[in-house]
C-alpha cells in the first residue's frame, strides 16, 4: 500500500498561535490558499479511496483534493482526529508556557510519559492511529490512499513507518498543507518522503517549535 498523508492547510487558531487539538477550528485565508495549492500539486495523483479527519480543518483540505478526483470515494474516519489538548486547548502559546510549563516539557520530550490535563493520552492516540494503518492495510492492498490529517497524527505515522521510539515524535516538523508519501511493503516500510511543502512556495509558514 501507498499511503500519501496531507497535514490541513494552516487553521485560524494556527495562524495566532492558539492551541487547538480537537477544537474545529476553521482555515484561514492562507490555509485555503495552501489547500488550493495542495490540491493541484495532488491533481495528476491515482487513489482509490480519501480518508479524511472530521475536523474541519483537514475534511476541508480533504474536499479541495477529492475536486480533481470526483470518482474516488471519501471516508470521513474519527480515528484520525487530532490529539485532545483538554486544559491547553483554546489558550495561547505564551499561557500554555506559563499555566502548564512543566507539563508541555515533558509533552515535547517525552509525549509517551505525558498527559495533557483534562486531555488524551499518548498511549490512545498511538492506538487508534496505529489501528487505523493496519485497518488500511489489510482494506487497501496494493492501492494508493490518501489521508487529511493533523500534525500528531502525521508524526506518529512517519515515526512508526522508520521504527523510532515514539518519544522522538516531536523532532519531527509537519508543515501546513505538506506531503508525506509512506510506502508499505511485504518485509519493510519506507519513509518515502516527509512534510514535503515544494508546492506552496511562498504560501509555506514555517515557525520554531511550541
Amino acid at each position: 500500500m501507498r499511503l500519501v498523508i496531507v497535514r490541513h492547510g494552516e487553521s485560524e487558531w494556527n495562524r495566532i498561535g492558539r492551541y487547538q487539538g480537537q477544537f474545529d477550528a476553521p482555515l484561514s485565508d492562507m490555509g485555503v490558499k495552501q489547500a488550493e495549492a495542495l490540491a493541484e500539486r495532488l491533481s495528476t495523483e491515482s487513489f482509490n479511496a480519501i480518508y479524511a479527519s472530521p475536523l474541519q480543518r483537514a475534511r476541508l483540505t480533504a474536499e479541495h483534493v477529492a475536486k480533481f478526483h470526483p470518482d474516488t470515494p471519501m471516508i470521513i474516519d474519527p480515528a484520525i482526529i487530532e490529539i485532545d489538548h483538554g486544559e491547553w486547548a483554546g489558550l495561547m502559546v505564551d499561557e500554555v508556557i506559563a499555566k502548564y510549563g512543566n507539563g508541555l516539557r515533558e509533552w515535547r520530550l517525552t509525549p509517551t510519559r505525558s498527559q495533557m490535563p483534562g486531555g488524551e493520552s499518548f498511549s490512545n492516540i498511538l492506538k487508534r492511529v496505529l489501528d487505523f494503518k493496519e485497518m488500511l492495510q489489510k482494506k487497501h492492498v496494493d492501492q494508493t490512499v490518501l489521508v487529511s490529517t493533523h500534525d500528531v497524527v502525521v508524526k506518529i505515522l512517519a515515526a512508526d513507518a522508520l521504527g523510532m521510539h515514539m518519544d522522538g515524535i516531536n523532532r519531527i516538523w509537519v508543515t501546513n498543507a505538506s506531503i508525506s508519501v509512506i510506502e508499505y511493503g511485504n518485509d519493510l516500510t519506507y519513509l518515502a518522503s516527509l512534510s514535503e511543502a515544494s508546492h506552496l512556495s511562498k504560501l509555506e509558514v514555517v515557525r520554531g517549535a511550541w
